[in-house]
């Protein structure tokens, strides 16, 4: 699966702009564009890549390019607009969807087959 840090490297090289240049232009941090580049970590926030998407002059979703991410990205939009006392009962539905699916099909042991 394609990542924020692989779509990231793709544009900055090999004749792309600095990181600080994207970083200034896109008004995110600096250090973590560098700890993205140095493979510290794979992602940031949502804010921060839709913003240097946008410095592209792409979605977050074209930027990435990445089929896998396109749901990921729709839940974290819509996340962003509940109210928090909505977000913790999805939070608990989806606690208790996972519970009520694990005690229905139980995972064997490796030794099990």
């Amino acid at each position: 699966m394609r990542t924020f840090r692989d779509a990231l490297l793709e544009a900055i090289a090999p004749n792309g702009p600095s990181l600080k240049a994207v970083a200034e232009a896109a008004n995110v941090s600096y250090e973590q564009l560098k700890k993205l580049k140095q493979g510290k970590t794979q992602n940031t926030n949502v804010e921060d890549a839709r913003r240097i998407a946008a410095y592209f002059g792409k979605t977050l979703e074209a930027f990435i390019d990445s089929p896998e991410l396109k749901e990921d990205i729709e839940l974290a939009d819509l996340l962003s607009q509940l109210e928090p006392s909505e977000r913790q009962f999805l939070l608990n539905a989806a606690k208790a969807q996972i519970a009520a699916r694990d005690q229905s099909h139980p995972k064997s042991d490796e030794g099990d087959q």
